[in-house]
């Protein structure tokens, strides 16, 4: 058990979850509530009742024959979903490093979270030469909306309008910068544009006086699984200039893909 229980920032039931999580995958074969209950120190009764929440939530999974538990597929797919972002970071850094040093501006690398509703910037990079003080709201580990970064909308152009809106249905269309899309039309006119180009612009529409163009990073399914972005400001440049390296951003974010198990149809 952890030594800050007392911490006010800790929730005791969350803490307790991840205690039965970490005693479980000392079970590879399964355990029961009255071990369970041994080990932790808890009641038999709080034991039932989280665990019977991460059963629900298909964290754990319990073995009918002899009614111990297991630590469930779903822990699977999260491992497997930092393993591959880790997998991308990995692959893409050289290349984006690369690129960043030749145009001198900065090159993000975004994922969508769970929901869609929001990107999450797993990379940030800039010139290593550069003389030129950039500022964006852009960090590594942040999130951004969705429908007004050029990377979220490249994202969500993988999907027919209706799960977009689906998607979307709980995010209301702030204004966050200049340019701010916050009419449903002009949005779904600005998405059926980046399915035909197949990349995507920020102009102003987030982060006030930055501009973007993004390009998506495939994986072996021809799922769009991230995108890059080539990110600069309006005091130096507009978006035809960032625009003059779109053809070979496309071919860095292919290269990229290939290596994710991509293959060009």
């Amino acid at each position: 058990m952890s030594q800050d229980l007392n911490n006010s920032n800790l929730v005791q039931s969350v803490e307790r979850a991840i205690d039965i999580l970490d005693c479980l995958s000392e079970y590879p074969k399964g355990i029961g509530i009255g071990e369970l209950s041994k080990n932790l120190g808890l009641s038999k009764s709080t034991i039932h009742r989280i665990i019977s929440t991460l059963k629900y939530k298909e964290y754990v999974t319990q073995n009918k024959e002899n009614d111990k538990y297991q630590l469930g597929v779903k822990l699977l797919n999260l491992s497997s979903s930092i393993i591959n972002s880790m997998d991308l970071i990995n692959i893409a850094k050289p290349y984006l490093n690369e690129f960043a040093n030749k145009v001198d501006e900065v090159i993000h690398l975004c994922i969508p979270d769970e929901s869609y509703s929001n990107i999450i910037y797993v990379d940030k990079v800039s010139s290593e030469n550069t003389s030129r003080n950039i500022v964006m709201s852009s960090s590594i580990g942040k999130k951004a909306p969705t429908y007004c970064t050029a990377s979220g909308k490249l994202l969500l152009s993988q999907f027919s309008d209706d799960k977009i809106r689906e998607l979307l249905k709980d995010t209301e269309l702030v204004k966050y910068a200049e340019n701010t899309i916050t009419d449903l039309d002009m949005f779904f006119n600005e998405i059926h544009e980046i399915r035909k180009n197949q990349y995507s612009l920020d102009n102003i529409e987030y982060d006030t006086g930055v501009i973007c163009i993004a390009v998506p990073i495939f994986d072996r399914t021809n799922k769009i699984i991230a995108a890059t972005s080539l990110s600069s400001v309006t005091l130096f440049n507009t978006l035809d200039d960032l625009l003059k390296y779109k053809d070979e951003f496309m071919q860095i974010a292919k290269n990229i893909s290939k290596l994710m198990g991509y293959i060009p149809s």
